[in-house]
């Protein structure tokens, strides 16, 4: 089928995703877990419309726009949005889109954030930093669906206060955590961790 992106004709098989063929930023999609369309840092135009590239279909005579003025200033509001909820220092990527997008957070004051979380040490193996989670869930899609089957993690409050955490806030060997560190792979900001990168 072909489509066209940005202007361009793209050729491409059924059942491709429109974030396969165009180049968009992206937080909560990770090509090993299923969770999708929550971060809408991907969204695109199609045929006018806004649509989460990570989750829309490519379709025949489609048009894609990837960079309209009206998506990146959202880009530029959601980035900011994160950077006054969250502790990026240490998520690289994101922090590089800030700069690519212009974004001011200072432009939002009083802005409540979440880093006065406590990073948890309950295990030998890695830490679990909230102060610095975006909420993009891909740990606990690890965890549970998406590649584990054990959801020794879970999601708990909602909205701003959302976060990942165990089942009844237990420490993890208390789960059924097996340690695998799939949760600490997909991580994007450095909210889980393993405990060798941590200067003692």
């Amino acid at each position: 089928m072909r489509l066209r992106v940005d202007g361009k004709e793209v050729e491409v098989q059924e059942g491709t995703l429109l974030l396969q063929v165009a180049r968009v930023p992206t937080l909560c999609h990770h090509p090993h877990t299923e969770t999708k369309g929550l971060c809408r840092l991907c969204l695109v135009e199609v045929n006018g419309r806004p649509q989460p590239a990570c989750a829309t279909l490519a379709q025949e005579g489609m048009e894609v726009r990837t960079e309209t003025e009206a998506l990146r200033r959202l880009r530029k509001t959601l980035l900011e949005w994160l950077a006054l909820t969250t502790d990026l220092s240490q998520a690289p990527e994101l922090l590089a889109l800030m700069e690519r997008y212009g974004a001011e957070p200072g432009r939002w004051p009083g802005v409540a954030g979440r880093g006065d979380r406590e990073a948890l040490k309950d295990n030998p193996f890695f830490l679990r930093d909230y102060a610095k989670c975006v909420n993009c869930r891909r740990c606990v899609d690890a965890c549970g669906d998406g590649i584990m089957g054990v959801y020794a993690l879970t999601l708990e409050d909602r909205g701003l206060l959302a976060h990942p955490t165990t089942p009844l806030g237990r420490p993890l060997p208390e789960t059924p955590c097996v340690f695998c560190g799939n949760c600490v792979q997909v991580c994007p900001t450095g909210a889980l961790r393993p405990l060798t990168l941590e200067v003692a």
